[in-house]
C-alpha cells in the first residue's frame, strides 16, 4: 500500500464556466506528471467548488521506479586508442554518466563502432518529486483570462493557501507565492478557519462541518432536491434547466435554496420570456403548476444561512420586478404594430458586411424555401415561405434588438410575435424552429415547414459566406459556418431526405448573382466543406473512418443514401470475399487512374475472361440498381462481392495495356464500367484491409 496524496488550491472565487474543464486540466496534468516520473499509484479524484481545486491520488509509490537507459557515446576508435587503452574522451564519456571504464561497450551501429553504456537512474523519494509535479500541474492550468501579481505568478484569480499532504505529511512546495500547509479553508462567512486536516477523508468531513460541499455531484444532487422541496412549498413543481443547474452547482459552496415572488401581472408575458429573466443575469429557477402553467414564483440558490434568507429575499424580488418591468415594456411596444409591418424595417440591417442587408436575405429565404418545399413534395411548403417572409422580423424588436438579455430569445420571440399578430400557428412554428438546433445535441425542428426554413437559412448563410470569402480556417469560424453545416446534416439524416446536396447549393448560390468562375469555386468550397462536416458526423457516430471515406469519395450528394452505404459495407467488411473485392478494385483504380469514364463496347471483347467480366458486371449492375432502389443496400453490396472472381480471372488473363491501341480502349471500357458500378457504392480502393498502415 502507498500513500495518499491530497492537493488542494484555495483562490477568490473563480468563474463558474471556468472550474470544470481547469480541474479537467489540473487532473490531467498530475496524472501525466506521476506517469512521467515513473510513480505508480492508485485511483485520482477531483472536488472543486469556486474557491477551490482539488486532486486526491490513492496509493502512491513511495519512490520512484529505477530506470534503465542505453546511452550512446563517442566512436570506438575515439574512445579508444589503437592499443585499445581509453582515451581522454573515454575516460570522460565514462565519468560524465557515473560508470567505470570498464562498463564500455563497443558496439556497431550499422553505421560505425561506438562506445555503448547501460545506466540506471535510482528512483528519488515520491515525498521529493510530488511538490515539482504539482508545481508545474498547478502552473500549466489555462483560463480565458488570467489575473497576474509577479513574474510567474498567473492564474484565474489569487491564490489564497494551498494543502498539499502525501501520507499526512506536509510536502515542501510553493505556488504563487503561497507556501503549501495542511490548512484548508471553511465556508467564506460561515466558518472561514482556517481548518486542520489529516488526509482526504478527513479534508472531505471537515469542509462538510464548515458548510463546504467539496464534491459538486453531491452539491448537484443537493440543488435538484431542494429546489424540488420549496418548489413543492409553493403549490407547484421544479421547471428543471440543466444548464442552469450545472451553473449554479459552481457557484455556491453550500447550497440553501429559498422562494420569492412577483406580481401576477407579470404572467400576461410569454413564458419563455419570465424564465430567461429569471435565468440570464439572477440564475433564478421557475416554479409552474401541474398544467405547465407557470406560477408568480421563483427560487434562488443562495450560498447563505437559512436564517438569513428573509434579509436577502426582498432584494432578490426587488431585482426581478425590474426585470420584468423592462420585459412587459418592451413585449407592450412590440405589440402595438402587426409583426408584419417591422419586416420593411429589415432594410435598415446589414446581413454581413457585402452581403446586403437582413432584407435581401428574407427574400432569399422565400425563393428558396419554395424550391425545397417543392422538391421534397411538402404539403407545407406555403407554410415554410410565410415563415421565411417574417423569420427575421423579430431581430428589429425592442426585445431583441441592441444586445438585450432577451437577445437570446430570437426565434422564440417571433413565433410568440407572429402569434399574437394573428399568424397561423404552423407558420409561428416554423419561424421559432427555423434556428435549430443551435448547438450540439440540440432539439431539431419537428414540423416540416421549419424543417425547410432551418435548411434554407443555413444553406444561405453557408454559401453567402462563401461566396464573399467568410470561411472558416483554424479555430476560427466568426459565423459558426460549421454548426450551421453540421445543423444540415442533421436534419437531411434525421428526416432521411434525400435531396441532393449540390442542388441545395446551387440553388441558394443562384440568389447572389455570382459570376460563372465566382459560383463554381463557391459551390466547390461549399460541396467539400459539408463534406467534411459529415464525415466527421458519421464518425462520430462510430463508422469506421475508412468506410466513411470510401462512400464519400464516391459521393455526398445524397447524405442518408450515404450513411446507408456506410452501414452496408460494415455489414459486409468481415466476409471472405470483401477483401478480394478491395483488392479487385484497387487493380481496376490504378489502371484507369485518372482517366475519364467511357461506356465498354462489349461486342469487340473477344477474351473469354473479358466477356466474363462483362456479363458478370451487367447482371451485377442490374441486382445493384434493383436493390438501390428498394433501398437494400446490404444486397446491392453482397451483389458486388460477386465480382471478385470475375475480375480476378481478368486480370490474371489478359493484358490490357497493350500496343493495340483500339484493344486497349476496348479493355480500359470494359474497367471503366466496373469502376462506374464500384462507385454506384463506394471508392473501395479507400478502404484500409487488416494490417496495413492508416494514412
Amino acid at each position: 500500500m502507498g500513500k495518499e496524496l491530497l492537493f488542494e488550491i484555495g483562490a477568490e472565487e473563480i468563474p463558474a464556466s471556468y472550474v470544470p474543464p481547469a480541474i479537467q486540466q489540473l487532473r490531467a496534468a498530475v496524472e501525466e506528471g506521476l506517469s512521467a516520473a515513473r510513480l505508480q499509484h492508485g485511483d485520482v479524484r477531483t472536488f472543486m467548488t469556486p474557491r477551490r481545486m482539488v486532486v486526491a491520488v490513492a496509493d502512491i509509490a513511495d519512490m520512484q521506479e529505477d530506470l534503465e537507459r542505453e546511452v550512446t557515446g563517442p566512436p570506438a576508435k575515439v574512445a579508444f586508442d589503437d592499443e585499445g587503452v581509453p582515451t581522454k574522451a573515454g575516460l570522460g564519456f565514462a565519468k560524465s554518466q557515473g560508470v567505470a571504464v570498464e562498463d564500455l561497450e563497443v558496439r556497431d551501429t550499422g553505421k560505425g563502432e561506438y562506445v555503448h553504456v547501460r545506466v540506471t537512474d535510482k528512483g528519488r523519494a515520491s515525498s521529493e518529486v510530488l511538490p515539482e509535479i504539482l508545481r508545474a500541474a498547478a502552473a500549466s492550468l489555462s483560463f480565458p483570462k488570467t489575473m497576474r501579481w509577479g513574474p510567474d505568478q498567473r492564474f484565474a484569480r489569487p491564490v489564497r493557501w494551498l494543502v498539499a499532504l502525501l501520507g499526512g505529511e506536509v510536502l515542501d512546495m510553493e505556488f504563487a507565492g503561497v507556501k503549501a500547509g495542511d490548512e484548508t479553508r471553511g465556508h467564506r462567512n460561515w466558518s472561514p478557519g482556517p481548518h486542520r486536516v489529516k488526509d482526504v477523508d478527513d479534508y472531505l468531513a471537515v469542509l462538510e462541518r464548515n458548510y463546504v460541499l467539496a464534491d459538486p455531484a453531491a452539491r448537484r444532487v443537493r440543488i435538484l432536491e431542494e429546489t424540488q422541496r420549496v418548489a413543492g412549498e409553493c403549490g407547484g413543481r421544479l421547471v428543471v434547466n440543466e444548464s442552469l443547474l450545472d451553473e449554479v452547482t459552481y457557484l455556491v459552496e453550500f447550497p440553501t435554496v429559498f422562494a420569492g415572488r412577483f406580481a401576477d401581472r407579470f404572467l400576461e408575458l410569454p413564458r419563455d420570456v419570465i424564465v430567461v429573466a429569471m435565468k440570464s443575469h439572477q440564475r433564478y429557477f421557475a416554479v409552474e403548476d401541474n398544467d405547465g402553467k407557470l406560477l408568480p414564483n421563483f427560487l434562488c440558490v443562495a450560498n447563505v444561512p437559512a436564517e438569513s434568507h428573509d434579509a436577502v429575499r426582498e432584494g432578490n424580488e426587488r431585482v426581478l420586478v425590474s426585470r420584468l418591468d423592462d420585459a412587459a415594456f418592451y413585449w407592450h411596444e412590440d405589440t402595438r404594430a402587426n409583426f408584419e409591418d417591422k419586416v420593411d424595417s429589415l432594410r435598415n440591417v446589414t446581413w454581413l458586411e457585402g452581403l446586403g442587408s437582413l432584407y435581401e436575405k428574407t427574400e432569399r429565404l422565400e425563393r428558396l424555401s419554395r424550391t425545397i418545399g417543392e422538391w421534397v413534395s411538402s404539403p407545407e411548403t406555403d407554410t415554410a415561405v410565410r415563415a421565411a417572409k417574417l423569420a427575421k422580423a423579430d431581430l428589429v424588436t425592442e426585445m431583441v434588438k441592441d444586445g438585450k438579455e432577451f437577445t437570446e430569445l430570437q426565434g422564440v420571440m417571433g413565433r410568440e410575435y407572429a402569434l399574437a399578430s394573428g399568424e397561423k400557428a404552423p407558420v409561428a412554428a416554423a419561424i421559432h424552429e427555423h434556428y435549430m438546433p443551435r448547438f450540439a445535441g440540440d432539439a431539431l425542428p419537428s414540423s416540416e415547414a421549419g424543417v425547410i426554413l432551418s435548411i434554407a437559412d443555413r444553406l444561405d448563410s453557408i454559401v453567402g459566406c462563401f461566396s464573399a470569402g467568410l470561411i472558416p480556417s483554424g479555430s476560427q469560424d466568426p459565423y459558426a459556418l460549421r454548426r450551421q453545416a453540421i445543423g444540415l446534416i442533421r436534419i437531411l439524416l434525421d428526416r432521411d431526405l434525400n435531396v441532393p446536396v449540390r442542388g441545395l447549393a446551387e440553388a441558394a448560390a443562384d440568389a447572389f448573382g455570382l459570376s460563372d468562375e465566382a459560383r463554381t469555386t463557391t459551390l466547390d468550397g461549399v460541396l467539400d466543406f459539408v463534406r467534411q462536416r459529415a464525415r466527421n458526423v458519421f464518425i462520430d457516430e462510430g463508422y469506421a473512418y475508412d468506410l466513411v471515406d470510401a462512400v464519400l469519395g464516391a459521393s455526398s450528394d445524397d447524405l442518408p443514401g450515404a450513411r446507408k452505404r456506410i452501414v452496408a459495407l460494415s455489414h459486409f467488411r468481415e466476409a471472405d470475399d470483401f477483401t478480394g473485392l478491395v483488392v479487385g478494385s484497387r487493380r481496376v483504380m490504378n489502371i484507369l487512374k485518372g482517366d475519364p469514364s467511357v461506356t465498354v463496347d462489349a461486342p469487340a471483347l473477344v477474351e473469354p475472361a473479358s466477356i466474363a467480366l462483362e456479363k458478370a458486371r451487367a447482371d451485377t449492375e442490374g441486382n445493384v440498381d434493383a436493390a438501390i432502389r428498394s433501398d437494400d443496400l446490404d444486397e446491392a453490396v453482397r451483389s458486388l462481392l460477386g465480382l471478385r472472381r470475375p475480375i480476378d480471372d481478368f486480370f490474371d488473363g489478359v493484358m490490357v495495356m497493350v500496343e493495340d491501341e483500339k484493344l486497349r480502349a476496348v479493355r480500359l471500357g470494359l474497367l471503366s464500367e466496373v469502376r462506374s458500378l464500384f462507385m454506384r457504392i463506394a471508392d473501395f480502393s479507400r478502404v484500409v484491409l487488416e494490417g496495413e498502415a492508416q494514412e
